[in-house]
């Protein structure tokens, strides 16, 4: 998933209003009415979102101050090869294991059916 990608997950985390199994309707982070979740899912998917939104922002702020450092590094009389690829790479890991504790977590949380649906929203975020 890109960063394009991870932005668009994220605003779209933060603008929608479900509608709860049992009409109880309050705001929420994602636009997920239609996987039918329960009010204990719906706390739980708010809670792992809350949780990966906090992790995003914290990991936003150190890829910039890397993407700072790596541009000292392209600037520098010498390109240092080996330091330059490690900072890049550190970042995508730290990428993907935020994504891979939200997916974990939702993972535990959705059912079968609810994934299904869910994978849906994230092939309509990827073409967006």
């Amino acid at each position: 998933m890109s960063w394009i990608q991870i932005i668009i997950v994220s605003l779209c985390l933060t603008t929608a209003n479900p509608v709860y199994a049992d009409d109880d309707v309050r705001s929420f982070p994602m636009d997920l009415h239609d996987l039918g979740l329960t009010h204990q899912q719906h706390k739980s998917v708010e809670a792992a979102m809350k949780e990966y939104q906090h992790a995003y922002r914290r990991h936003h702020r150190q890829s910039e101050k890397t993407q700072d450092e790596l541009n000292s590094l392209f600037l520098s009389p010498t390109f240092d090869t080996e330091t330059f690829r490690t900072k890049n790479l550190e970042m995508e890991r730290t990428s993907i294991e935020i994504r891979t504790r939200l997916f974990e977590r939702l993972h535990t949380i959705l059912t079968p059916e609810q994934k299904r649906r869910f994978i849906r929203h994230i092939k309509e975020w990827e073409v967006e």
